[in-house]
């Protein structure tokens, strides 16, 4: 499975699963490193027995940023890194099965900031020229171990363009921006590689005038998990969960669950969702997951849940309140029989951390918050799967 990211205004209660310079979230609670080292945990409670932080480093040398967004089945980890002598990131691939574990530069002469998003088990990586808002018109690309970097057409009606994430198939999803340089999205696409030609992601007419489809993963029979988004005053947004059917990318919007607002971030083959629902509007969200597309969603104990494996594993980000620096924990979970879930945080060094997806094995892709010489800095990486009690 993989991830994405989104710089677009109305994408603020979304996509945003990169640093705290990237998109805020809705609430902006605390961090801590409370409740790291409990062991063999239920219910909200927290363990990590064996996890390990796996950092990648970045280019620019052992203490400069990096994040990563996606980790593949073969343990592949694509993502975004400092460059030497520059404020720009580059989109990197890490593949710790060759060269050393080395990263390497897939846009190396691009002075802009890009950045890799997903990676599919072939190598293929999905990712943007040009992520920073106000800097230029972002252009998604595909990049592959052979063939090297292709810049994708833009899709119609598009000023710019981002692409989210790209399956097996090569089949990438994109989400179209306007004009006006901020990343307001004007709707969500799928790139074919063989017909060389988009389709376009369908509304419902049910979630209000003027939704937008903003997808957000693309599974490996072509389903689509996202939302649509539509305008609720000035500087508002309405999000209403959905899912696109494989083939047919016919919508369909998950209940709410008596909340305001919901959103979808992934889909597993066995059709469970998870994503993030609030209560009330401009309320901080809740982690959530539906276990299926006719279900009401299911409480997690945390903040939003990113990406869910086939295996059931979830992960994604829980507030720590009361932290003065970064205010969020990355965090897996595994829902059992009669509503028990496993809760299991991988881990940092005190000052937060970010999980933004989950391979078959329960490998996790993110990154932690690393105090440096001046001021702390995310260092990008992958964590190994809690043993199992």
């Amino acid at each position: 499975m993989n991830r994405s990211r989104l710089v677009a205004a109305a994408a603020l209660l979304v996509l945003a699963t990169s640093a705290p310079t990237a998109l805020a979230l809705p609430a902006d609670p605390g961090t801590s490193s409370a409740g790291l080292t409990a062991a063999g945990a239920l219910d909200g409670t927290t363990a990590r027995p064996g996890v390990r932080f796996h950092g990648v480093g970045s280019f620019a040398g052992p203490a400069a940023r990096s994040e990563a967004f996606d980790i593949s089945d073969r343990g592949v980890v694509v993502g975004a890194a400092a460059v030497p002598g520059s404020g720009a990131t580059h989109a990197f691939v890490m593949d710790p099965e060759t060269d050393g574990g080395r990263l390497t530069d897939i846009t190396p002469s691009d002075p802009r900031s890009t950045r890799a998003e997903a990676v599919n088990r072939s190598g293929a990586v999905a990712g943007t020229l040009g992520i920073v808002p106000g800097a230029g018109l972002p252009q998604p690309f595909v990049w592959r171990p052979r063939t090297g970097l292709e810049v994708l057409p833009l899709p119609p009606g598009a000023a710019g363009a981002q692409a989210v994430d790209i399956n097996d198939a090569g089949t990438v999803l994109v989400v179209g921006t306007d004009s006006t340089g901020v990343g307001l999205p004007v709707g969500s696409f799928l790139w074919d590689p063989v017909a060389r030609a988009y389709r376009t992601l369908p509304t419902t007419g049910t979630a209000g005038d003027g939704a937008v489809p903003i997808a957000r993963t693309l599974d490996e029979r072509g389903g689509v998990a996202g939302g649509l988004v539509s305008p609720a005053g000035t500087g508002a947004w309405h999000h209403t969960a959905t899912v696109w059917q494989p083939d047919t990318l016919t919508p369909r919007t998950l209940t709410s669950g008596g909340g305001s607002d919901t959103f979808a971030t992934d889909r597993n083959e066995h059709g469970t969702v998870v994503g993030w629902r609030m209560d009330t509007p401009g309320t901080a969200p809740k982690a959530v997951y539906w276990p299926s597309a006719d279900a009401a969603p299911v409480a997690l104990p945390g903040q939003v849940a990113f990406e869910i494996n086939d295996g059931g594993r979830i992960v994604g980000i829980r507030p720590v309140p009361g932290a003065a620096g970064f205010p969020f924990a990355a965090v897996m979970w595994e829902p059992g029989d009669g509503g028990r879930v496993r809760t299991a945080d991988l881990g940092d060094q005190g000052l937060g951390s970010y999980a933004n997806a989950v391979n078959s094995s329960g490998k996790t892709a993110g990154y932690v918050v690393t105090p440096g010489a001046s001021s702390s800095y995310e260092a990008g990486g992958w964590w190994n799967p809690p043993q199992r009690g």
